[in-house]
């Protein structure tokens, strides 16, 4: 047993050796190659399937998925047909990625260097070349080969993706044992693992299908449990490289909070910071799977007889003119260079534009600075909005009322006084006179000359860097800001960063009314009487004092999410996380953030810290 063990440990080594030789020659290519690919690829699926559930719930006529909703819209004819479709992409993008990565193993073997643009030309070769031989079965094909080669992007495309977490659950409720998923789970990923072995062999020869099963079966023969364990060991390995670079990363978004930020936001920086990290391993993971699992694989195919191997698909050389230009190794930096750099500039641009949503409260909870950050900066002013944007807020709730001369400014009350001391009616003021007033020496001497901002000037400054939930006072003479507020918002683009509520129901009408694209939600004090019949609020915010896990729930089975305000205490804020809400109003956004973590610790060490960043 003993020289058993030692001989398999033997085997695995010189697997590894093979592989990291392998993959050496042109390691550079293959991880430019996954970054580039990967990220392309994530956001298209994820683009088009989001675009085809909007399509679909639209063509239903609902607004709406909910609990009540949900099987009557994804059973349905054109939901599915539109999932199949969705399916199709994603299968041929793994097709394209396997042929691509094949295409540099096979360079490596011939060593031979390869660039990027030449495997992508593989890529779309072989994947277009193998769809056409097998037209009606390539897609079953990829199927099966995706609970393996996916295996270590799974979870955290299950954790991503909030419409698949629903709809495995009620998959695994639907068995009426929960050992039964399971069971079936681990035999679907063996029957994977073992039909994955044919991968190689369909892709790199011409052969017939009989010949490539026979082939399969005198690799394997006598060396399943072998290969089972070499296999295993590689995933492994995969698994605790991931976790190390995770380690790595985290430790340094920490090391960054603590140097860099103030003592008031370094948790909200560890924790937002943390889910990019967690976002950029779940797609390092993924591409450290399915290469591993490729490079594997072709070790058993290069070990099998290479007998009629001369007709790979992917070692053909390209025979256009435009085709060898392209693969010309000036032209060939070149491209690489130029699809780095768009993707640096993509990069940039989504996350300055969804930080918000990345953040790790998003999933759960979201955590609104309210008035901007009053607790810190004097309300409603660009001060208060920078702090909300310092302490990794996901929202900062602001107030809007119009002045006597038609201009949208920041103010909760109507009168002026308890923040600037003059003791005057908004609507009486024109923004000139406004302008003049000083709104932060009462708040703090170190805030003289703090003005009230316009709206305008607060998208502007928000834009790409935190979204704004915009309320909407009523006075009894502003009957026409709805219009004013919805101008300014489609003006700057700022429709998908901010929500617009108000504590008046039709001014959330005339809002859905202008512009059926903007988030409302219905201001309340209270949480009384049905629900049903608010189409023009897309979500309740509500006093947390009314709010209980019934309310919550019944919210949600309509489809509406319950933002509660306004919670400064950390008692209050935990039954907020227990009833279930989705957003949290504060005035101490980093509590919150604290709270929902599980701890109240004022003063976290590094290890706490790491904790947050990796939890």
């Amino acid at each position: 047993m003993r020289k058993k063990a030692v001989k398999n440990a033997g085997m695995i080594r010189i697997y590894l050796n093979m592989a990291w030789k392998l993959l050496q020659k042109n390691l550079l290519s293959i991880v430019i190659f996954e970054t580039v690919y990967r990220l392309f690829s994530n956001q298209l699926v994820s683009r088009l399937a989001n675009a085809a559930i909007n399509f679909s719930l639209k063509q239903l006529g609902t607004s709406y998925m909910t609990s009540e909703n949900f099987n009557k819209i994804m059973l349905h004819p054109l939901t599915l047909l539109l999932i199949f479709g969705i399916l199709l992409v994603f299968f041929f993008c793994m097709l394209f990625e396997i042929y691509a990565v094949m295409a540099a193993l096979e360079a490596s073997w011939k060593r031979k260097r390869i660039s990027v643009p030449v495997m992508m030309l593989a890529g779309g070769r072989g994947a277009a070349q193998f769809v056409r031989a097998r037209p009606w079965t390539w897609f079953f094909y990829m199927a099966a080969s995706f609970p393996y080669l996916w295996l270590h992007s799974s979870y955290s495309a299950i954790r991503s993706m909030k419409l698949l977490q629903v709809s495995l659950t009620k998959i695994f409720n639907a068995f009426p044992a929960y050992w039964i998923p399971v069971v079936l789970t681990i035999l679907l990923v063996a029957f994977s693992f073992v039909f994955s072995y044919t991968i190689p062999f369909r892709c790199m020869m011409t052969e017939k299908e009989k010949n490539t099963h026979l082939r399969v079966r005198q690799t394997l023969e006598k060396r399943v449990l072998r290969e089972l364990g070499i296999n295993i060991s590689f995933q492994v390995m995969i698994f605790l490289i991931t976790w190390v670079l995770y380690l790595i990363f985290g430790t340094a978004v920490v090391a960054y909070a603590k140097l860099v930020k103030t003592p008031s936001t370094v948790v909200s920086t560890v924790i937002v910071y943390g889910d990019w990290v967690k976002s950029t391993m779940s797609l390092i993971g993924g591409a450290f799977g399915l290469v591993g699992s490729i490079t594997y694989l072709y070790l058993i195919f290069i070990r099998s007889s290479r007998k009629g191997y001369q007709k790979s698909r992917t070692t053909k050389k390209p025979s256009s003119k435009l085709v060898r230009t392209f693969c010309g190794p000036v032209t060939a930096v070149v491209l690489t260079i130029a699809m780095l750099a768009g993707e640096t500039v993509y990069l940039v641009y989504a996350m300055r534009a969804t930080r918000a949503e990345a953040t790790a409260s998003s999933q759960y909870i979201s955590v609104s600075a309210h008035r901007g950050g009053a607790r810190k900066a004097p309300e409603n002013t660009m001060s208060a909005i920078k702090y909300a944007v310092d302490s990794m807020s996901d929202y900062a709730e602001i107030d809007v009322q119009e002045t006597s001369d038609g201009e949208i400014v920041l103010m909760h009350d109507t009168n002026l006084k308890r923040t600037t001391g003059l003791n005057a009616s908004i609507w009486t003021l024109t923004y000139d006179e406004i302008s003049q007033l000083d709104a932060g020496v009462r708040f703090n001497k170190k805030f003289r000359g703090e003005q009230i901002p316009k709206l305008e000037e607060v998208i502007a400054y928000a834009k790409g860097k935190i979204n704004l939930n915009i309320e909407v006072k009523y006075n009894g003479h502003n009957q026409n800001i709805v219009k004013k507020v919805v101008k300014i918002i489609e003006d700057n683009d700022f429709v998908d960063q901010c929500v617009l509520t108000s504590m008046n129901y039709n001014f959330l009408r005339q809002a859905k009314k202008i512009n059926p694209d903007i988030k409302t939600g219905y201001t309340m004090k209270m949480s009384y009487g049905g629900l049903e019949d608010m189409d023009a609020a897309d979500f309740f915010s509500v006093k947390y004092t009314y709010i209980t896990e019934s309310f919550v729930e019944h919210a949600h089975s309509l489809g509406k999410e319950v933002c509660a305000w306004t919670l400064n205490y950390q008692g209050d804020m935990q039954r907020m996380v227990n009833c279930g809400v989705d957003n949290i109003i504060t005035d101490d956004p980093e509590l919150v953030r604290k709270v929902i973590l599980g701890t109240t610790d004022r003063n976290p060490g590094f290890v706490s810290l790491l904790g947050y960043a990796l939890k």
